[in-house]
């Protein structure tokens, strides 16, 4: 009679069992790494600044060689209001104060601190706006292991402060 998280994140995120998706398309954008498990710096890289060209058609002045792949994620706004123990809980309408935006990831979700979350536009159905336009990109600040069920890892939350979120122009 136990609940299984995994199943009801799956359904509530992806829409299995014929449910509605309350996903939506994130790109996870993930830094490579040499065999020593340090990043593999772009040729751009300023060796004293250790900043990277934004005009750089390799790296797109993050200094480092990544690759992109998609992901589902479920993700919303959250406040510091109250500390950890109520980062959680959404908004109230009315007033929002916003410091932080927390992306909820299936738990066979491969994802470390070094990487970042694209946020892509999307059209009115939430479906990718094509050619893609990336809006806004985030570093996470935590990544949290939400486990059950003898400690079976369930999905993983990417909480990212939303005042350092890249946003771009276009």
């Amino acid at each position: 009679n136990e609940i299984d998280l995994r199943a009801e994140f799956d359904e509530i995120v992806y829409g299995t069992g014929g449910g509605i998706p309350h996903g939506k398309k994130v790109i996870i954008r993930k830094f490579r790494v040499d065999d020593d498990n340090n990043l593999s710096a772009c040729s751009c890289r300023d060796e004293v600044t250790h900043e990277g060209d934004p005009d750089c058609p390799y790296c797109l002045g993050e200094a480092y060689f990544w690759d992109e792949d998609w992901a589902v994620a479920y993700s919303m706004f959250v406040g510091s209001d109250g500390g950890l123990t109520r980062r959680n809980i959404p908004f109230q309408p009315g007033a929002v104060r916003v410091d932080s935006k927390v992306f909820y990831f299936r738990y066979d979700t491969d994802f470390a601190y070094t990487d970042k979350i694209v946020e892509i536009k999307l059209d009115t159905e939430g479906d990718p706006v094509v050619p893609y336009i990336r809006q806004a990109i985030y570093k996470p600040e935590s990544i949290v292991e939400y486990r059950s069920d003898y400690g079976r890892l369930e999905y993983l939350a990417v909480y990212c402060r939303e005042n350092d979120a890249i946003r771009l122009d276009l």
